[in-house]
This record gives structure tokens, C-alpha cells and sequence, in this order.
């Protein structure tokens, strides 16, 4: 069928893998507990090198409020832990360590002679460990010498069970029955949780394990190693010259996640023979002395006296959740108020906003959701004063405030219009929105510029403003009307008020910034004039055009777009809560449907204005398309683009409208198969820590082109730049393809601070 066939032209090779979950942070490490804060490995960065400074820059947010307990609790004595409590006694502090097992258990499980890498090489360290290019064994021969000549206050053998209120700090339990008051406590107990499954036949057989040890345990075996990643590769390099035979079974097409330096290993291994690599093939059964394994062409019984499953493990979720810290895009049934409450609100804005020139029905629906709105708006306040509201927090403060002024301001405004018939400032409700959209852009804007701090953004977030608030606010709702009554646009008959601005229609110069089929009225318009159409097909099918096939799509979604200008910005905050689950990626496609009945509700429209003039039988075009469009305008226009676009905007991202139903970025999709920009990626560097996939707020698996070391062309990208500035180890750079398909030009370093 030819729907696939085109998806998948539009979607060739694009990654789809997972977005891994770990608890929800603020940018100081600190939980939705106050004072409770979570370091290391668990934060979603896997590098040594860097677990170790969170230990150090914790201390720099955590709030002493009474001197008569202890400062810090530390759970965890792996290098963040470690470092957190070396930094305490630097200062003064009073603290505990307590560690479940012994110092240093997560390495001690390393398997032997495991090659630790010092990434990244370019920071200078400001905790006590150093850390350097080294193995397992050198790793800890350091750690326990450190530890030997500057010994810290650490219990071991202290399973925390709970972590409890007791007014405005915490006491902190262990299973063997001991209690600590404390002002804060640190969690670094990494994320190596309970190994994952596969879930076939046999897995419970005593040679299966979940971790190797020691590879000389293999000598003279069969091993068969189950996995794709880093400790996969690496126990099958490790066992290769000790084993009879290795079995590597991997999955996917390709291996995406291994370091450089392990891959290359592997390639090594495989072809001297010392390791068989099957791909694409999955297990099936595992006997005591087989394996059973599916191809993409067969199935096959390898022999196996040990087989190793080492397809990672899951962050200790169960544990977080027990002491009370929320997991990232959790719902909570507040969250949930919270949601209702806001799109009830949207549902308001913008089906009240068209009350006054649509269906009489508008009007009641816009009511009734302004009362539920309230409700479930109180029923949030009350909600979180109850929960109690924490530490004072400026900026929430100041969102919270705006956001609850925004929303009382524009329910004033369209209850006194409705009802009383007056009118603020003599203008109706649409004026209003549009005005409190721009302020939302400018105020959450200049947030962005304070936070994110990059030459990009900066030029990036004053161009969205500056778009937003002169072309699609001031220019049509105040200067353009101004102009037209002082008699500067010309005379009535003229060009600019007959041809650009028909009847005084000064809400059409929406259409110099938004695109058809964005706006439909650029086209779409029965009384359009060859202006307007010349404009609007030069726009949509030229312009825009040769500026994807530049700089990419993102040259339109992220630096012009007022939809993207409000993602950007108010929903900056909210990029990690784009979903990347299977159901996402194929409700992507939604926007190319209506691409298509945007395209032939147009094209009948134009055919029957046009057509009518010379066959007056073709009026039926315009007619059929005028019967469908009023449908168009209140699912796509006022639905999806308001409703959906603005209410999920704190349940998932703010470019849920912009990645899922735009019509225009589904256009722009096409244009992008063929645009020279990519995001390019340095393999040898990436760590595979999912950071660039989770705060993509479209849903792209960036980690998935990045560890195999592809450029990024995925159509969904809005040249956000996120990915590339919060990326850890700088592997990532904008850039462009010659017409030689290589890379000839790039911009990384304004991308970075």
C-alpha cells in the first residue's frame, strides 16, 4: 500500500529505541523532597568522572537548617558518594556514610581487568578522586588507598529501609535498626538495580547468570553471552581467551551502544575466530547444556556449559518510590488535576476566543469548561498546600504567579464580554489571547536566555520573541489598524487595501510569518487575491523550501513558528516528557493525513474561485470544500493546534502538536528528506547515557544515531539544539552535507557555553 511505502521513505533507518527512566531532578540534583538529593550514576550520566563532581557539587545547594543533628546522610559509597563525603569533611560538615555492602561494591563486580575510562578527558576535576584511564583492579587499589590514608566516616553493612519526615528534616533508617536526624540526605547508590530478563524457557537453569565475574571461570567452556551493550562486548572479549568457544548474540541489526575501544575489540576477536557473532537473532530456549537461537533465516542450537544474559539492569525504581521520590513523568493523581485543569483552560481560550464569530455552541462549551477549569484549578491549590509547598523556589514562584494571573485575566475578559457585553480596552477576547501568548513568549523566553546559556539559544530565543510579538501581535492587532485609520496604508481602492489587506482584513498579515497549511487562510480564502496567492505559493513551495534544504526544518519550527515560539519557551521545561514509546512513533504520521485533506480542501477551493468564472458549475468545488472546511477549522485549527497543542503542554512536551499533527512541519517533512543539514555525532566519545534522546521534545532517539556514529537526518528535528548543548562529553555538532553526502561545515562551538 502505498501509505507504508511513503512512511517509510519519509522514516528510513530512523532509530526508535526507549528513553531510560530515573527520578526526576532539578538542575541541583535535589528530589521533590526538600533536601533529599541524588548523585552519581542515578542522575542518568554513566561516567565515573563525572558521578565523582556531583559529589562535590551537591554541597553547593544543600541548606543546613539545624546544628544539632547531622548535616548529610550519604547513601552509597561508590566514587559519588565517596567524593560527597570527602567534600563534607573538606567543610566542616558532620555526615554518615552507609553503605548496603562494602565500599566500593558496584566496581568491586566489575568483571576482572574491566577497562575504565576517564571521560570527560577535558575536565578538570574538583573532587578528591582522580580519576584516569585505568582497570577494575587499578580503580580500586586507588580507591582503597585513598580510603586507607584519609579515612572517612563510613558504616557498612547499613541497608537504608526508610526515609521519614520528622518536621523539617529526615531520619534515616537501616534494616539493622539504627536511626540518624539529619538536615539532608544524599542518595548515590547508582543504578544498578535488579538485572534485566529475557523471559524465555530455561532462564532459571543454575549456568545462567546475570553478571561475570571472573572470565578465567570459562576456561576450557562453551559460553554463549546474551546482549549488545558495553558488558556484553566486554565479557566476551574477557572470555575469548579462556573459553573454548563464544557465542555472542546480539539483537539488533548493528551494535549501537559500545564504547569505540570495545567495538574495535570485538571486530578483532571475530575475525581471528575466537568469538561468533550472531545478529539480528534472538534466544528462545536455554537447556542445561544448549541454547536455542532464532535467525532472521534459521534457527540454531549452540552448546553452552554457561551462558551469560547481560542485557543491563533497571534503576532501583521500587526502592526510590518506597521513601516518596517522584520517577520521571510519573503522574500523580495532583499532576493529573493539574492537566485537567489546564486543558480545560485551553478548551476556554481558544473555543472562546471563536465564540464571536463561530457556531452559537462555542459559547456554552467555553463556559462550561471555564467553571471545570476553576475547579479543578482550586482543587490543585489545595492539593499542593496540603503536600505542604517545600522550599521557596523564585522562579516556580514566578511561574506559578504568571501563569495563574494569565489564566484569571483572560477568564475576566471573556465573562465580560460574553455576558456584560464589555469589552477591555474595546477589544474582544482573540486580541487578548494574542497579547497574553506573546507576554508568555516574552517572559518564559527570557528564562530560557538566563538558563540555557549558549549563543544559540540566545540568537534563537530573541528571533522567536521578536517574530512573535511585532509580526503576529503588534503589526496586525494595533499598528496595522492604527496606520489604516491615519490613512497611511493608501486609499481604499489602493493596492494595499484592496490587494494585501482586502476590506481592512489586517489579520491576514498572520499569513507573512505563518504558512500554508498552517494557516489556511493564506490559500484558502474565497475572496483571494493574486497577491495573496502569488505570496502564499511562493512562501509554502519556495521559500521555505530552499531554507529546509539549508538549514534544516528547525530553521522554520525553531527560529520563526509561534507554535514552536511557545514550546520553546513556556514548554522549555517540559522537553523530557515527550513520549518515545511505539504508539508515538506511528501517531507521528498523523500530520501527513492532514497535509492531505488540507491540500485537497484547498485545491477545491481554488479550483471553484477560480473555475467559476469562466464554468459556473465549478462552484460545487468551493461548495464541497466550504462543507468540510468549518469541520477542519474546530478538529485541526481549534482542537489540535489549541486545545491539544496548549493543554498537554505539562503531560507531555510542548511540540506534542508540532511532532504529531502539524501540517505544515508534515510539508516540511518531505522538504527535509532532501535538506543538507544533519546533526553529526563523534562515536568514539559517545557514552550511550540517553541524555540527547530524553530531552528531545520530538521524540527523536538520538543516542540511537549517535552511538553508531551516523549524521542525524531525522525530518522531525526542530534545530532546538538541545541535544547538542546538554550532551555531556560533546559529541554532538550541527552541520551540513556536501553535495559528496560528506560533512563540510559546522557550528558546534556557538551551541556550547
Amino acid at each position: 500500500m502505498w501509505p507504508s511505502f511513503y512512511f517509510r521513505w519519509l522514516t528510513k533507518s530512523v532509530p526508535t529505541g526507549p528513553v531510560e527512566i530515573y527520578p526526576e531532578l532539578s538542575d541541583s540534583y535535589e528530589t521533590n523532597l526538600p533536601n533529599v538529593f541524588i548523585i552519581g550514576d542515578l542522575t542518568g550520566v554513566p561516567l565515573l568522572k563525572l558521578a565523582a563532581e556531583s559529589g562535590v557539587n551537591v554541597w553547593k545547594h544543600i541548606r543546613k537548617k539545624k546544628a544539632d543533628c547531622l548535616d548529610a546522610v550519604i547513601i552509597g559509597s561508590g566514587p559519588a558518594g565517596l567524593s560527597c563525603a570527602y567534600e563534607a569533611s573538606r567543610l566542616g560538615k558532620k555526615y554518615v556514610v552507609l553503605e548496603a555492602n562494602l565500599p566500593f561494591q558496584t566496581i568491586q563486580s566489575y568483571p576482572k581487568q574491566k577497562p575504565i575510562f576517564a571521560e570527560p578527558k577535558n575536565l578538570e576535576p574538583l573532587s578528591k578522586l582522580k580519576i584516569k584511564d585505568s582497570t577494575k583492579e587499578d580503580l580500586l587499589e586507588y580507591l582503597n588507598e585513598l580510603l586507607k590514608k584519609e579515612p572517612i566516616e563510613l558504616h557498612s553493612g547499613k541497608r537504608v529501609s526508610s526515609i521519614q519526615h520528622d518536621g523539617s528534616l529526615y531520619v534515616v533508617k537501616t534494616e539493622t535498626g539504627d536511626s540518624y536526624l539529619t538536615n539532608s540526605v544524599v542518595i548515590a547508590i547508582g543504578k544498578s538495580g535488579d538485572p534485566k530478563r529475557l523471559g524465555v524457557k530455561g532462564e532459571s537453569h543454575s549456568s545462567v547468570f546475570y553478571r561475570l565475574f571472573d572470565p578465567s571461570d570459562v576456561k576450557d567452556k562453551s559460553v554463549v553471552i546474551v546482549g549488545g551493550g558495553d558488558s556484553a562486548v566486554e565479557a566476551a572479549i574477557a572470555c575469548s581467551s579462556y573459553a573454548n568457544e563464544v557465542n555472542l548474540i546480539h539483537r539488533g541489526k548493528e551494535f549501537q551502544r559500545p564504547k569505540e575501544e570495545n567495538r574495535k575489540g570485538l571486530e578483532t576477536k571475530v575475525r581471528e575466530g575466537k568469538i561468533n557473532l550472531l545478529m539480528e537473532a534472538e534466544v528462545t530456549e536455554i537447556t542445561e547444556q544448549n541454547v536455542f537461537v532464532k535467525t532472521l533465516h534459521s534457527s540454531i542450537k549452540l552448546k553452552s556449559d554457561i551462558v551469560y544474559i547481560l542485557i543491563g539492569t533497571t534503576p532501583p525504581i521500587s526502592f526510590l518510590k518506597k521513601i516518596g521520590i517522584k520517577i520521571q513523568n510519573e503522574k500523580s493523581f495532583s499532576d493529573w488535576v493539574g492537566f485537567f485543569s489546564l486543558f480545560s483552560f485551553a478548551v476556554l481560550a481558544y473555543f472562546g476566543k471563536a465564540s464571536f464569530y463561530g457556531p452559537g455552541w462555542f459559547s456554552p462549551l467555553a463556559t462550561a469548561f471555564a467553571c471545570i477549569s476553576v475547579l479543578t484549578l482550586s482543587l490543585f491549590v489545595y492539593l499542593k498546600l496540603k503536600d505542604g509547598l517545600g522550599v521557596f523556589q523564585p522562579w516556580v514562584f514566578i511561574r506559578n504567579t504568571y501563569l495563574f494571573m494569565a489564566f484569571s485575566y483572560f477568564l475576566f475578559v471573556y465573562l465580560s464580554t460574553t455576558y456584560f457585553g464589555y469589552t477591555l480596552f474595546g477589544k474582544y477576547p482573540s486580541f487578548h489571547y494574542t497579547m497574553l501568548y506573546s507576554l508568555t513568549i516574552l517572559v518564559f523566553g527570557i528564562r530560557r536566555i538566563l538558563v540555557r546559556k549558549t549563543d544559540y539559544i540566545f540568537y534563537q530565543t530573541l528571533s522567536l520573541i521578536f517574530v512573535q510579538v511585532f509580526f503576529l501581535f503588534l503589526l496586525p492587532e494595533l499598528i496595522l489598524p492604527a496606520f489604516g485609520d491615519l490613512g497611511y496604508l493608501g486609499s481604499p481602492d489602493g493596492y494595499i487595501r484592496t490587494e494585501i489587506f482586502p476590506k481592512d482584513a489586517y489579520w491576514k498579515a498572520y499569513g507573512f510569518i505563518l504558512a500554508w497549511p498552517l494557516s489556511m487562510g493564506v490559500l484558502y480564502d474565497s475572496g483571494i487575491t493574486n497577491f495573496w496567492l502569488g505570496y502564499g505559493v511562493l512562501f509554502s513551495f519556495g521559500f521555505i523550501p530552499l531554507l529546509v534544504y539549508r538549514y534544516g526544518k528547525g530553521a522554520y519550527c525553531g527560529w520563526i513558528c509561534s507554535c514552536g515560539g511557545l514550546a520553546e519557551t513556556l514548554g522549555d521545561e517540559h522537553r523530557q516528557k515527550m513520549p518515545h514509546g511505539k504508539w508515538a512513533y506511528r501517531l507521528e504520521h498523523s500530520g501527513q493525513y492532514i497535509l492531505l485533506v488540507a491540500f485537497l480542501l484547498t485545491l477545491l477551493k481554488l479550483v471553484g474561485v477560480y473555475g467559476k468564472l469562466s464554468d459556473s458549475s465549478l462552484a460545487l468545488s468551493e461548495s464541497v470544500a466550504d462543507s468540510v472546511k468549518w469541520l477542519y477549522d474546530i478538529v485541526v485549527d481549534i482542537g489540535l493546534a489549541g486545545v491539544v497543542g496548549v493543554g498537554f503542554y505539562f503531560l507531555f512536551s510542548g511540540r506534542i502538536w508540532c511532532r504529531m499533527f502539524c501540517p505544515l512541519a508534515s510539508l516540511m517533512h518531505i522538504y527535509a528528506k532532501f535538506s543538507r543539514f544533519r546533526i553529526f555525532s563523534d562515536k568514539k566519545k559517545c557514552i550511550s547515557c540517553n541524555i540527547c534522546t530524553k530531552n528531545c521534545h520530538q521524540g527523536i532517539d538520538v543516542m540511537g544515531y549517535a552511538s553508531r556514529g551516523i549524521p542525524m537526518d531525522s525530518v522531525q528535528c526542530v534545530r532546538c539544539s538541545a541535544c547538542v548543548s546538554l550532551c555531556p562529553t560533546d559529541v554532538l555538532e550541527f552541520g551540513q552535507l556536501a553535495s559528496s553526502g560528506v560533512r563540510y561545515d559546522s557550528i558546534q562551538a556557538k551551541l556550547r557555553k
